[in-house]
């Protein structure tokens, strides 16, 4: 059975929104579906050129959103190279602010088979 990663907003996090801008704040989505871990620890490894592909957005519009969540703080970039030198591909750590609960969930069982895409995001709004 796969997993889902969930994410639950609250009402704080429309000024959020605001700040980064709709172009930053979907790469942001991005990169918490794409990551592990929770709150503390929430990586994603996962290239520009991949988020741009699943985004539909330009490989520099893309770096430049990333620009904007490492300036608002809530993501830092850390880029290594393999033993021949070569550049990995690069992980984000996420820091999730208070006013987003990162979690994966494991759906019940369900009588009813459903198609599963193997990334999912399920997102819930509170007030």
């Amino acid at each position: 059975m796969s997993t889902e990663r969930r994410i639950t907003l609250t009402g704080a996090t429309g000024e959020l929104r605001s700040r980064l801008g709709p172009t930053a704040w979907v790469v942001f989505e991005e990169l918490l579906l794409a990551s592990t871990g929770n709150r503390d620890g929430c990586v994603a490894s996962v290239s520009i050129r991949t988020l741009a592909g699943r985004l539909g957005l330009a490989k520099d519009t893309v770096a430049r959103a990333l620009v904007r969540l490492r300036r608002a703080g809530i993501v830092t970039g850390r880029q290594s190279r393999t033993d021949s030198g070569v550049f990995a591909t690069g992980s984000y750590t996420l820091h999730v602010p208070a006013c987003i609960t990162v979690s994966d969930h494991r759906p019940a069982a369900s009588t009813t088979p459903r198609p599963r895409h193997a990334d999912q995001l399920a997102l819930t709004l509170t007030s």
